[in-house]
């Protein structure tokens, strides 16, 4: 059995860096697979599903927002997308009337906003990412694997990391 991956740091000094990132991760990602963001207000939380959803196929014209209201969006995508921001969502019980529970690790992929309370809950496989903001450093992201398909994906993306370095090294030389 292989022992689970540590998390792992990403840098993501501008929005164009953010937006590359949610590209890598929304090719990788497969019906089934939870991923849950936390971060402060502003910490780009909403942005980086925005890149993560128009490399799934939203198409441009369909806006993604942040479901802080309705709490549960259903974007048009090539597999189906379900974007939930569980911010005003009191406690687990509320979440079997979102129809959340039903859906994660079977026919969508699911990103879902400040759900990490609800992990339990939620017992999907995928990431937990942690966004933070700096001033100076622009976006940092701490990505932790939930499972044996999140460690999977935390291979790959440590796999198109450093295949980015080595196009950024071999553009330098």
């Amino acid at each position: 059995m292989r022992a689970a991956r540590e998390p792992a740091e990403f840098a993501l000094p501008t929005r164009r860096a953010t937006r590359r990132f949610g590209a890598v991760l929304g090719g990788l990602l497969e019906p089934g697979d939870l991923v849950v963001l936390e971060g402060d207000l502003g910490a780009g939380k909403t942005f980086l599903v925005r890149g993560i959803a128009r490399a799934l196929g939203v198409p441009l014209e369909v806006p993604v927002t942040s479901p802080t209201f309705a709490l549960v969006h259903e974007l048009p995508a090539r597999v189906p997308l379900l974007h939930a921001d569980l911010y005003r969502l009191g406690d687990a019980d509320e979440l079997a009337e979102l129809g959340l529970v039903e859906r994660v690790g079977h026919d969508a992929v699911a990103l879902v906003e400040w759900g990490e309370r609800f992990l339990a809950q939620l017992r999907g496989e995928g990431l937990l990412i942690r966004l933070s903001h700096d001033a100076v450093a622009g976006r940092r992201m701490r990505v932790s694997p939930l499972g044996p398909r999140g460690q999977a994906l935390m291979d790959a993306l440590e796999l198109a990391r450093a295949e980015q370095d080595a196009r950024i090294a071999t553009r330098v030389t």
